[in-house]
């Protein structure tokens, strides 16, 4: 059975909802291999399962997800960034209701904040995803101050945090002149300079 069909079958299996409830679990390992497992279901080698995403969402994933952005253990924090990545790669009706919570402020805060780089990959990586063709998340992001802590990360000597921060720059730049204006004014970076690619995990 192919990855793809595999993701399907776990969730016809009604592996959803239970996962989407041991996200409450008052055990920290047990949060984050729960929203490890949903972040699976979503995504596999740059393919989207827009299926699972949908019920994902409709199971109430996204609030809690986006409450765990908080959490006190890094490493749930961290995945519960990467599972709303994954969430939101090519899905607009996802990255709007992300944009719209408290989970984007929570995102930038991590980027701002947080003291544990693969926190902040993540964070940049579902920002990517949240901007990547979608306006409308493209200026929440920036209402939220999300502009200055990703020009800031261009700086950090690992090459991976620079990688996936000039990732969003460039999903927030991309066919949207006024935010390339504001990413000049936010450190002079041109979004001509930015890698041209397309959105991914």
């Amino acid at each position: 059975m192919s990855p793809a069909g595999l993701q399907v079958a776990v969730a016809h299996a009604g592996a959803i909802r239970p996962l989407v409830r041991l996200l409450y679990d008052e055990m920290a390992s047990v949060r984050e291999e729960a929203a490890a497992a949903l972040g699976n279901l979503v995504f596999y080698n740059d393919e989207t399962n827009a299926g699972n995403q949908a019920a994902i969402a409709e199971a109430g994933a996204l609030p809690r997800l986006g409450a765990l952005l908080q959490d006190k253990a890094a490493a749930v924090a961290e995945t519960a960034a990467g599972a709303l990545r994954n969430l939101a790669a090519q899905n607009a009706a996802n990255q709007d209701s992300v944009c719209q919570s408290d989970a984007l402020r929570s995102l930038v805060g991590l980027l701002k904040e947080s003291r544990e780089p693969k926190v902040q990959v993540e964070a940049a990586g579902a920002i990517h995803n949240l901007a990547a063709g979608n306006t409308r998340c493209q200026g929440k992001i920036v209402e939220a101050g999300g502009l200055q802590p990703l020009v800031s990360l261009l700086k950090e000597e690992a090459p991976r945090m620079r990688e996936v921060a000039a990732g969003a720059l460039w999903a927030l730049a991309r066919d949207n002149p006024e935010l390339q204006k504001a990413i000049d004014r936010s450190g002079n970076i041109y979004a001509e300079h930015l890698p041209k690619r397309h959105p991914k995990n």
